[in-house]
């Protein structure tokens, strides 16, 4: 019994609740964002440096290694992105470092599951569940201003919306769409004898989650939930004819949920309305057109990973004339689709390897379970078309590792056993070095965590005795802290008239203008041309900057106001 108690198996399922219940609560304020800027990424990834950590441990003293039968196909998907990423070499080191890493680490996570063949898929989908459960319990705090009630540290969302740990209303949605089409799924796959706490649970995470969902008016969760549950029933078919009952009552509980949140049904008819408005619409073309321009200058392996930012503002100027009255983005860090994004930054080299991995799984899963297949679709389903949509896994690392796993429920039945043919030496290492990465990584993510700190207080100006001083010392912060740092010592020196400072800092931003035609440069270098009476250059800047940010209204201004200067 303590064997059992304490077999890997067991750890790893305590590893990955601490993964998907506890650590996605890492509730602090910011300022928004991506990655490391949301603090829940923070911890989010030190759970999971610790379940990788422990997987590596375990293949280094097993006998055998489990694999998918898919193995190689799947394998495309990151040799495509490496190889592409060699090739097309480095733009922007930091990026390209975390980029690589976030996907070698997912790949160990989701070969590293397989080796756990006692592993209780049913409870860690459960652990997925009550995480849905608490997102949703934040959302109905959101949507009511409840914070009055528990205290402020819960931070407050813009318009009553449900944005909770995500700090963005499709990202919450896909989330809970996902964990309703599971506790669905555990309704009708689990045994008899199932506790009644664990069906409570999975009917109240289906009620309140329906209604957070619905109340916040996501087409894209909306959209995933209903073609999830028509996948989902018509995947658990003969399950669901043998409990009648049990699905007369979830589509009663759907529904009364619905209709409680029935005011986020304006927002979505609001949203589809302005999705079919031509000047809506019309921005997704010019996001495609200049992503297609992006992909044709460099098919094959693309302009390298942290290039889409540059390549937009390099190719989304030309269609300024057709397209002048839309309403576009000043900048743009990703197409919102990610197999355009690939395209982009990694070529068809990245592309033809997702695809191989893609078309794999599904064609695996089908010849495997036949129609028992769409259920497990279904739970893909949310996350997946999110992807299309927008960029879920860039602001949720919870996304991707919730996706990884369902990947895993979907072909644990379908593998292959190799020999462990390591040596006693390579498993010593793999020993050592998943202690080091351990360590290395857990020490990385407490300073992020004070770095990230940092950025707060000195965006919010909170008095500090060395101001991003830890920010300026991590590699994921650095260049925001140098900005932030540089920019305030400018309107310093405006402020106190120290013309010889601001030259200085002028000189410098404007040759970090050639490698980073950034927005908020721009402005920097016209109010400090400004400062110091040089209308001539602070004009030029501005005309440059038009160039470059054709849709900027603020720029058109400026520029109107010089011929009377």
């Amino acid at each position: 019994m303590q064997n059992q108690r304490l077999s890997p198996s067991r750890i790893l399922e305590g590893l990955l609740f601490l993964l998907f219940v506890i650590s996605p609560f890492y509730i602090k304020s910011s300022i928004g964002g991506t990655g490391f800027d949301l603090p829940f990424n923070i911890s989010v990834w030190f759970a999971a440096t610790l379940v990788i950590g422990f997987m590596l441990w375990h293949v280094a003293s097993s006998d055998t290694i489990t694999l998918p039968k898919n193995y190689l196909y799947l394998l495309m998907l990151p040799a495509g992105i490496l190889l592409s990423a060699v090739i097309a070499g480095v733009v922007d080191p930091v990026t390209w470092l975390f980029r690589i890493l976030y996907i070698l680490a997912g790949v160990i996570f989701l070969f590293g599951l397989f080796q756990f063949k006692s592993l209780s898929v049913e409870q860690v989908l459960f652990f997925i569940v009550v995480s849905g459960l608490f997102v949703s319990i934040y959302g109905v705090v959101e949507i009511h201003q409840w914070q009055d009630f528990i205290g402020d540290w819960l931070p407050r969302s813009n318009d009553n919306l449900p944005t909770t740990i995500f700090q963005q209303v499709n990202v919450t949605a896909s989330y809970l769409a996902t964990a309703i089409l599971i506790a669905i799924y555990l309704l009708f796959t689990q045994s008899a004898n199932t506790k009644k706490l664990i069906q409570s649970l999975l009917y109240s995470t289906i009620i309140l989650a329906t209604y957070v969902l619905v109340s916040s008016g996501s087409r894209t969760g909306l959209l995933s939930l209903g073609l999830g549950l028509i996948f989902l029933l018509l995947g658990l078919l003969k399950s669901v004819i043998e409990h009648k009952a049990k699905f007369s009552t979830v589509i009663v509980i759907l529904l009364l949920a619905s209709w409680a949140g029935q005011a986020g049904f304006n927002r979505t008819a609001d949203k589809t309305y302005k999705l079919v408005n031509a000047e809506n619409s019309e921005a997704r073309v010019v996001i495609y057109h200049a992503a297609l321009d992006s992909i044709q200058s460099s098919p094959l392996v693309g302009h390298g990973i942290g290039s889409y930012k540059k390549e937009w503002l390099a190719h989304s100027p030309d269609w300024y004339e057709d397209y002048s009255t839309v309403d576009m983005p000043y900048t743009l860090g990703h197409p919102h689709n990610e197999l355009l994004m690939w395209a982009i930054e990694g070529g068809m080299l990245a592309v033809v390897g997702i695809l191989i991995a893609l078309i794999s799984t599904i064609w695996f899963i089908a010849r495997f379970y036949g129609l028992t297949s769409l259920a497990y679709f279904s739970l893909l389903l949310p996350i997946s078309m999110h992807t299309m949509l927008e960029l879920p896994f860039y602001i949720s690392s919870l996304h991707w590792f919730v996706w990884l796993f369902l990947i895993f429920v979907t072909l644990r039945n379908i593998v292959i056993d190799k020999n462990n043919q390591l040596s006693q030496m390579a498993r010593f290492s793999i020993r050592g070095l998943s202690l080091i990465v351990g360590l290395v990584s857990s020490l990385f993510l407490l300073q992020t965590a004070l770095a990230q700190k940092d950025i707060i207080d000195f965006v919010y100006g909170r008095t500090t005795e060395q101001p991003l001083q830890r920010a300026l010392i991590n590699p994921y912060f650095q260049a925001e802290a140098r900005d932030m740092a540089n920019r305030s010592v400018l309107y310093y020196a405006i402020e106190n008239g120290d013309k010889q400072k601001i030259m200085q800092l002028l000189s410098q931003f404007q040759q970090e203008l050639d490698m980073n035609p950034d927005l908020k440069l721009f402005e920097d270098v016209i109010n400090g041309y400004e400062a110091i009476k040089d209308q001539e250059k602070s004009c030029f800047v501005a005309k440059c900057a038009l160039k470059i940010y054709p849709w900027n209204g603020g720029l058109e201004k400026y520029i109107a106001t010089c011929s009377r200067k």
